[in-house]
């Protein structure tokens, strides 16, 4: 190497700058990706008596390809206290700084870059990206809009413009740019984001076909995997839902965040102990989210440990007290105090924001019926019902509280359409034979006392100690015995 260092200066005509070879020399070693041989040559040159600013300049180029983002940012800082004049050091330092999570520094750079090389849309670039940092949208906004106007084809800086107008809810502004770029420049970015706009816009069929197509682009995509997971619960579809997240998990796309909406999708799901679980992964990788937190403090409030929960609610931040998780923690916390105003409230609050947790609705009901609130009660059980036609709670609690009101024929519609659901679920089935036991007793026919019979039989086949009412069941077949003349066995 060192030998090959001689030969380039003996070729360089300007002998008076030694540290010029050296530059040279591993700019064409950098261009040829040989990053260790370049690193070696400019640390050569750091002990020639004078102190070049671009010896600083590369350096710092190879400590940022290589990851050392602390590195880079020390030899740009360096290079550009020198030369503070080069037109590309104030730009690569304010690049680097908005890598490393420093965007005030990365601002002063790229105000200095501006000074002095105006209107580069890369500048403008960097500098929106570390305003999005500091959340000055509007800031921002306005320096990606630059950049695009200034380079058209600045496709990055009209991504980042459309993402801060997704964060402003300018949704029309953001569907013209995504959907120029996922036809015109179709890649994993563009595609996910325009997912994401048709998710918060409530397209949810459109959101999933971009997600799915984001995925084609790179299959380890991970906010990909979680958006489909979130779109999927928001339809009510556990099975696709948690599929997402467990593919996510197949793939090895773990961090902190996809336990923490694994969690949340397997709490809407009311799959407690797994939610649980995942909120413990959570904070076992990130140790000071509160959301967990407050996921793990609902766990505990849905299954009646309500010290326990309102110990973890205490001294959570703002943002995390009024969160779907600790305000549906502080509804259970109050139903199983007893308290079934608050808890209405606190869930009725919780609805407004998350209105694809139906199951908020029967818990409303069955506050209401603690309550003696009829009327609520009853309007509550037949939008849960309405709501969410498959939840399997409401129909068992609403056939409960309509025999305690002897309301028996509306009972029985409910448990037939319950059927549809889970045609063999032995408490379903036992509810219908008494109410239809009930009800065969007031209007004696033969196909009465043979339907509702066969629904005992149905029991004792699935599950012979399952059947609660084998007393009922003699009285019917002595019924039925007695219209047909002969002894039903």
């Amino acid at each position: 190497m060192n030998t090959s260092i001689d030969k380039y200066k003996k070729d360089t005509v300007i002998q008076s700058l030694p540290s010029f070879a050296y530059v040279n020399r591993a700019k064409k070693l950098i261009e040829q990706n040989y990053l260790l041989e370049a690193e070696y040559i400019l640390n050569s040159a750091l002990s020639l008596p004078q102190e070049d600013a671009l010896v600083y300049k590369y350096l710092g180029i190879i400590a940022d390809k290589t990851g050392r983002k602390g590195d880079a940012i020390a030899a740009y800082k360096k290079s550009a206290n020198i030369n503070p004049n080069d037109k590309d050091i104030w730009k690569q330092l304010g690049f680097a700084l908005v890598s490393s999570n420093q965007p005030e520094e990365a601002v002063e750079s790229f105000e200095n870059a501006n000074k002095i090389s105006p209107m580069n849309s890369d500048v403008f670039t960097g500098w929106g990206m570390a305003l999005l940092k500091l959340k000055k949208y509007n800031d921002a906004h306005d320096k990606f809009m630059l950049a695009s106007k200034i380079d058209k084809y600045n496709f990055m800086a009209m991504l980042l413009a459309a993402i801060v107008e997704m964060k402003l809810k300018q949704y029309d502004e953001a569907e013209t740019k995504l959907k120029f770029l996922s036809s015109v420049c179709p890649n994993e970015s563009n595609t996910y984001e325009y997912a994401h706009l048709k998710y918060l816009q409530g397209d949810y069929e459109a959101s999933v076909h971009y997600a799915k197509k984001a995925l084609t682009f790179n299959r380890n995509m991970l906010p990909a995997y979680v958006l489909l997971g979130e779109v999927y619960y928001r339809l009510n579809d556990e099975t696709n839902s948690l599929a997402a997240y467990n593919q996510a998990f197949q793939n090895e796309l773990v961090n902190d965040n996809l336990y923490f909406e694994w969690g949340i999708a397997l709490q809407v799901f009311e799959k407690y102990d797994e939610a649980c679980e995942k909120f413990h992964r959570t904070l076992e990788l990130n140790p000071i989210r509160n959301d967990a937190k407050a996921g793990l403090a609902l766990c505990a409030a849905f299954q009646g440990d309500t010290d326990t929960a309102d110990a973890m609610l205490k001294g959570l931040e703002e943002s995390v007290q009024k969160s779907y998780p600790a305000e549906k923690a502080r509804g259970f916390c109050a139903m199983h105090k007893g308290d079934f105003n608050k808890a209405i409230q606190f869930f009725k609050e919780v609805l407004k924001e998350n209105s694809f947790d139906k199951s908020l609705i029967y818990y409303i009901a069955q506050s209401y019926e603690y309550l003696n609130n009829d009327v609520l009660a009853k309007e509550y059980y037949e939008k849960s019902l309405k709501e969410n036609s498959s939840y399997l709670p409401a129909y068992l609690n609403y056939a409960k509280y309509l025999i305690n009101k002897k309301d028996y024929a509306d009972c029985q519609r409910k448990l037939r359409r319950a059927l549809k659901v889970d045609g063999n679920n032995p408490e379903i089935l036992n509810l219908l034979f008494y109410v239809s036991y009930i009800l065969v007793k007031d209007n004696v026919c033969e196909y009465n006392l043979k339907e509702t019979l066969e629904i005992a039989d149905k029991i004792i086949a699935l599950d012979s100690g399952a059947f609660k009412y084998p007393t009922e069941k003699d009285e019917l077949s002595v019924m039925l015995k007695n219209i047909k003349g002969d002894y039903r066995a």
